[in-house]
């Protein structure tokens, strides 16, 4: 199974659409299509045409995110009764053609996982907001 970011990896997404970017697919505004969608589709042109995948942005949260995402698999696998995450790389659609997604993995055989690691204050922020259960 091929590995997330690695050049197996992006070669497979090369000028497809990605689930990560399906907002831009459909954002519309009132006089017809956004800048972020023709932006996304003009990316997607010159990867076709140069075979060669878009630099993609990163910062530090990011990367953060990308360091911490095995540790949140693993918790989320212990916190929850059998259950197994598959880790996999671009999976294509299976009816839309030159599209497809990259999940943070695949949970037991029905399922997916998107894992996001928010900063610290973030995360507390999430967690003050939760109700408690009751017993």
């Amino acid at each position: 199974m091929m590995e997330q970011r690695t050049d197996e990896w992006f070669n497979a997404r090369l000028g497809k659409v990605t689930a990560s970017r399906i907002s831009d697919v459909m954002a519309k505004t009132k006089s017809g299509y956004s800048t972020s969608r023709q932006n996304y589709m003009a990316q997607l042109i010159c990867e076709r045409l140069t075979e060669k995948p878009t630099e993609s942005y990163s910062n530090a949260a990011m990367q953060r995110g990308t360091e911490l995402e095995p540790t949140a698999r693993e918790m989320y696998m212990l916190n929850q009764f059998d259950v197994t995450v598959k880790e996999v790389g671009f999976i294509p659609h299976p009816t839309i053609e030159n599209a497809g997604a990259s999940p943070d993995g695949l949970v037991n055989d029905d399922g997916l996982i998107e894992i996001k690691c928010p900063n610290t204050w973030t995360h507390l922020e999430f967690m003050q907001s939760l109700k408690p259960k009751r017993e």
